[in-house]
């Protein structure tokens, strides 16, 4: 999780000060963590990480920061484990810091299979639920997040955007790869405003799509893939609603896909939702949860664009979301940074803790998805 925070008690004239504040009354709280400002690789898939985020814009002589919160690895079937995690941070965050979730904080989750990696057919089977319910999801972000150039559009990239709807099926049901998959999803034009801000010469694949396939990509399976479009989250229950929504979405896709997917017909919110709560109801989540993915998320939605018509399926079947084709010189110097952090310190944190799941992996106790929450 991302956001701009100052403490209550203390004017931090640092970052640094501002992560050990932090560490001390998280730690004091009962939730074991680390602060760090550059990961060295070593990090514990059991401890939440504390670590500054170049992606927000700190503000020193007010005394806020831009923080990125990483938290473990937990099983999703775990619903009171992390449920009282995440309320335990963000509890001390608001009530021993002012936390701000501005226009440049976000909220990242990140999904693993409870056997520690991803099946092809797994990955191909999001893949496809991605881009076709995505016009749905965007109903669903504020619009700042459906034009964002940290979370661009997977369904419009360089590759996908040439080809129609069911053509982006084929090909994707065609890929052999993880790599070729995550190339697919992300791949990006060198005259792009991702392109140009980091000079590329030729086209490119970036991990800052909505849904970010790299980290599983590039090692054939073992890794992660990342949600990145939900915005930066100050409430506990919105960040839980969250985590329920995007795993629910996953098994649904995973289990489902070739039977959700109609590719001669838009997608529907009412159905994804429908989809969503069945698979609740499947997998036992508390009714109470259900609950506040329909009132936190589903209910609060955006109308769907003017000129995707019900009655004109063709268009709403390519109406979306395609980038901005300008950015700001913040954005522009921010990717550039981020760069240079090999994809952000968030995004190697994160790394870092599957590879220490991973090693410690033992059999679980029921079927399910992993979770992590997230960070910028």
């Amino acid at each position: 999780m991302g956001l701009l925070v100052r403490s209550r008690q203390i004017d931090h004239k640092t970052v640094q000060g501002l992560q050990k504040e932090l560490s001390t009354r998280l730690t004091i709280a009962g939730v074991t963590n680390q602060h760090i400002a550059v990961t060295n690789g070593e990090e514990s898939f059991k401890d939440w990480t504390i670590s500054a985020s170049l992606a927000i814009s700190s503000k020193p002589k007010e005394h806020k920061f831009g923080l990125r919160l990483v938290s473990p690895f937990m099983p999703f079937a775990w619903f009171d484990v992390w449920k009282a995690q995440i309320r335990t941070v963000l509890h001390v965050l608001n009530t021993d810091f002012e936390t701000t979730a501005t226009h440049q904080c976000s909220t990242h989750i990140h999904l693993v299979p409870i056997k520690g990696y991803w099946r092809l057919s797994q990955a191909i089977s999001l893949a496809k639920s991605a881009i076709y319910f995505e016009p749905c999801l965007d109903r669903l972000m504020p619009l700042y997040r459906r034009k964002c150039v940290w979370a661009k559009s997977n369904r419009w990239n360089k590759y996908l955007g040439k080809y129609t709807l069911p053509d982006c099926f084929d090909r994707l049901s065609a890929q052999d790869t993880f790599e070729g998959l995550a190339a697919r999803m992300s791949w990006t034009s060198r005259d792009s405003p991702s392109g140009r801000a980091l000079g590329h010469q030729t086209d490119f694949t970036h991990d800052a799509y909505r849904w970010n396939f790299s980290p599983a990509g590039d090692t054939s399976g073992y890794g992660q893939i990342e949600f990145r479009q939900p915005p930066g989250i100050t409430e506990s229950s919105d960040m839980i609603s969250w985590i329920t929504l995007v795993v629910l979405f996953a098994q649904v896709s995973i289990n489902s896909a070739d039977t959700i997917i109609r590719p001669s017909k838009p997608a529907q919110l009412s159905k994804l939702a429908d989809l969503i709560y069945a698979q609740a109801a499947e997998t036992r989540v508390p009714k109470g949860r259900v609950s506040l993915i329909k009132n936190t998320i589903f209910e609060q939605a955006n109308p769907p664009p003017a000129q995707a018509k019900p009655t004109d399926a063709a268009m709403a079947l390519h109406t979306g979301n395609p980038d901005p084709k300008d950015i700001t010189i913040d954005e522009d110097q921010r990717l550039r940074w981020v760069n240079k952090e090999g994809g952000g310190v968030g995004n190697t944190i994160a790394r870092a803790k599957y590879w220490s799941l991973l090693e410690d992996l033992r059999p679980p106790g029921r079927d399910g998805m992993m979770v992590v929450t997230p960070h910028w």
